[in-house]
């Protein structure tokens, strides 16, 4: 008689969709603390400038710059993002939910930035070019358009379709447990797409607090450098500008997946 124990196998991990309410909460854990961007844009915006944000998401880098400039508008397409940036007793920043490829302003801006790779969420060149042209639309002569990509560097490149995976660990405020996300990226070079999993699993101690393991699954654009160059071009941006970090050094290489781009409008 055959042993069943030695066929057994162990269940898969099972992950719930995650729901845009959580992933704003979870998003305010992971990058509210992050401030390492917040130099390059303030370094970049002329102080008493009026400045657009695209994708603010929780509001943390409007929210840096509205002290120095003269006013700062920041949208985003996520209600439930928008309720987290959401600062009483004050006017700038200002928040509006609007889609980023169909901006609605009756009034032009001296900066628009597009942080932490919010472009590449676009997917598809069409999606791009329509925000590059709004973007463009609604910038002073002169004006300058800012913005960070992730670029697949060799690493993601020469893995040939399998998966790189990484994780990270965030604390729930003082003694209260630990929010671990798991993050899976893979490249489909065919289509210059990157399909990126997030995997979060929430770990509360708070008694009556249940534990959580939630996923997204995202599709971005895996464009070379040069193709972004040349979207740029072709909606109107030109003496542009390429670093490779925060503290604006150029970039001489194809090498890192961080691109900054600082591009500017006749």
């Amino acid at each position: 008689m055959s042993d069943p124990f030695l066929h057994h196998k162990e269940p898969d991990e099972i992950f719930l969709p995650l729901s845009e309410e959580r992933y704003a909460e979870f998003y305010s854990i992971e990058l509210n603390g992050f401030i390492e961007d917040i130099a390059f844009y303030q370094s970049h915006c002329a102080r008493g400038s009026r400045v657009l944000e695209l994708g603010c998401g929780t509001g943390r880098i409007s929210q840096a710059l509205a002290s120095s400039c003269c006013h700062v508008t920041s949208l985003d397409l996520s209600l439930h993002m928008l309720a987290q940036a959401q600062r009483p007793n004050s006017n700038n920043p200002s928040y509006v939910c609007m889609d980023m490829t169909r901006m609605a302003f009756n009034t032009q801006f001296d900066h628009i930035l597009i942080p932490y790779n919010t472009l590449n969420l676009l997917r598809d060149k069409s999606a791009i070019c329509c925000c590059l042209q709004q973007a463009h639309a609604h910038l002073q002569p002169g004006g300058t358009l800012l913005f960070q990509l992730y670029i697949p560097d060799r690493q993601l490149i020469e893995l040939n379709g399998d998966k790189l995976f990484q994780f990270q660990m965030f604390p729930l405020g003082k003694s209260q447990g630990k929010l671990i996300k798991e993050t899976l990226r893979w490249f489909l070079p065919e289509k210059h797409e990157i399909i990126l999993e997030e995997r979060y699993r929430y770990r509360p101690i708070k008694k009556g607090s249940g534990k959580e393991d939630l996923s997204q699954r995202l599709r971005l654009a895996g464009l070379p450098k040069e193709q972004w160059i040349d979207l740029l071009q072709q909606n109107g941006f030109h003496n542009l500008s390429l670093f490779k970090d925060y503290n604006s050094s150029p970039c001489q290489s194809d090498k890192d997946p961080l691109l900054l781009i600082k591009a500017e409008i006749s």
